[in-house]
């Protein structure tokens, strides 16, 4: 439309001044890159063409996402309850977030957050077909268990930042032992979601595309992880699974402090979450064309990465800050090549937390499987990229060398077809950098 002709000129024009004002030393490809995605443009073309790449992804592998999101669409009327709007929703809640301009407080984040978490598990995983996000999730499993996690006979689970309550529901399902599980988000959009789909049938639930067990146990609630309302001291286990790296550093902190407050003496925290100590992301977010394209839709991961790779700091700043909030006998352990799992404790009555991290990242190092290239894919049997299209190595290559000639003369338009291309090949293929396809909307899981 004519409205978006102007644009990259202002978007060009932005940038320089952010150049001009920031001084030397700045990467200007980059620089140009972020005006770019800053483009109408890029959201009214680029990103639905990234979706549906996604989606076309999905359904090679077996995830049929379309019919997926017809079905839940017509589980309506979708509706919010009065009470949903005394819920203080902070401010950073309330960026565009995973290519959805209302981030996760819209319906279609929370329609599709399921079937994006299958149908990523499904691409990052090939050899398991659509059953690879139980792989994904599986590895978080085991490494929690390999650093003392427990749940007592009895005991309550606390899983914040639940979405729709994939995560909340495995929890529970691993834990029978467990008396309560309670799923807390922000978003009373995917907690609607998350209530429906406890409540179906037998018949009804075999037509989804995650699991779906009846359980009594599970509750959700919508609350802001900061601040659950729940009891002091009433809880023996909180989870907190894929949610850091969408925060901004300070509202984590506020989170780890919350789960001290709500868990009993000896009570421990879960966390799962990226690593980017990793050679796998360490490459991705070296790569600034790839990694600008991740972070138009994941507003805090750069604050993220610099915060979890704090130099000098044992565990890096999240471990610093759980030790800052009273948490003690931190331990740390790879989970997947690119990811971690973390428990912690809270000290028993009178006694000082023992601040010293234990770190078993590189102990416990696992091989960098988690994303493969279509090499990769096509030596575990899935099919070979269309025939149209250069192996990705190629592409991603060939599109480098041209977005390189864009930077130097500046010519924004051209970068933002180069960048229509590398989402198109981002989403599909993963690229060499492994990142996920940029503009795909994942609800609170995959990466």
């Amino acid at each position: 439309p004519p409205r978006h002709a102007a644009e990259p000129a202002q978007a060009a024009a932005a940038a320089s001044r952010g150049l001009a004002m920031r001084g030397g030393g700045i990467d200007i490809g980059r620089a140009l890159l972020d005006a770019a995605l800053s483009s109408p443009l890029y959201k009214a073309v680029l990103v639905p063409q990234a979706q549906r790449t996604m989606v076309e992804t999905a359904e090679r592998n077996g995830v049929p996402w379309r019919d997926a999101l017809d079905w839940i669409k017509a589980r309506g009327p979708w509706r919010l309850s009065e009470d949903d709007s005394a819920v203080a929703i902070p401010e950073y809640y309330r960026r565009p977030f995973h290519a959805y301009e209302q981030g996760n407080l819209c319906w279609d984040a929370a329609w599709e957050g399921e079937i994006a978490s299958r149908a990523v598990g499904a691409r990052n995983f090939p050899e398991f077909g659509e059953r690879g996000e139980e792989a994904f999730r599986g590895a978080f499993d085991e490494a929690l268990a390999s650093l003392g996690a427990e749940c007592p006979a009895g005991g309550s689970l606390v899983d914040l930042g639940c979405g729709s309550g994939i995560s909340t529901r495995r929890l529970a399902a691993a834990h029978p032992q467990a008396g309560s599980v309670v799923g807390v988000d922000l978003s009373p959009h995917f907690l609607a979601v998350g209530r429906m789909l406890l409540e179906l049938e037998e018949e009804e639930r075999r037509r989804w595309v995650q699991p779906l067990e009846p359980d009594g146990r599970i509750s959700l609630l919508h609350a802001d992880a900061a601040a659950t309302g729940l009891a002091a001291c009433s809880v023996d286990v909180v989870q907190l699974s894929l949610v850091m790296h969408e925060l901004p550093p300070a509202a984590a902190g506020d989170i780890f402090a919350e789960a001290h407050r709500i868990l009993r003496p000896g009570g421990q925290l879960w966390v799962t979450e990226m690593d980017f100590a990793t050679e796998g992301f360490s490459k991705l977010r070296s790569n600034p064309l790839l990694f600008s394209l991740i972070r138009s839709t994941e507003p805090y991961l750069d604050a993220y990465a610099d915060w979890q790779t704090a130099e000098g700091v044992p565990g890096g700043g999240p471990a610093a800050a759980l030790a800052e909030v009273g948490f003690g006998r931190i331990r740390l352990a790879a989970a997947t090549g690119r990811h971690f799992a973390l428990v912690c404790s809270r000290p028993l009555n009178g006694c000082e937390p023992d601040r010293a991290v234990d770190d078993r990242r590189a102990a416990t190092a696992k091989p960098d499987t988690h994303l493969k290239t279509w090499e990769a894919k096509a030596a575990a049997g899935a099919r070979a990229p269309p025939p149209t299209m250069n192996r990705p190595s190629r592409k991603i290559a060939q599109l480098k060398a041209e977005m390189a000639e864009a930077e130097a003369s500046g010519d924004l338009d051209r970068i933002m077809t180069l960048m229509g291309t590398l989402l198109a090949l981002e989403g599909g293929y993963e690229g060499e950098g492994g990142g996920r396809g940029a503009a795909h909307p994942e609800g609170r899981c995959a990466d």
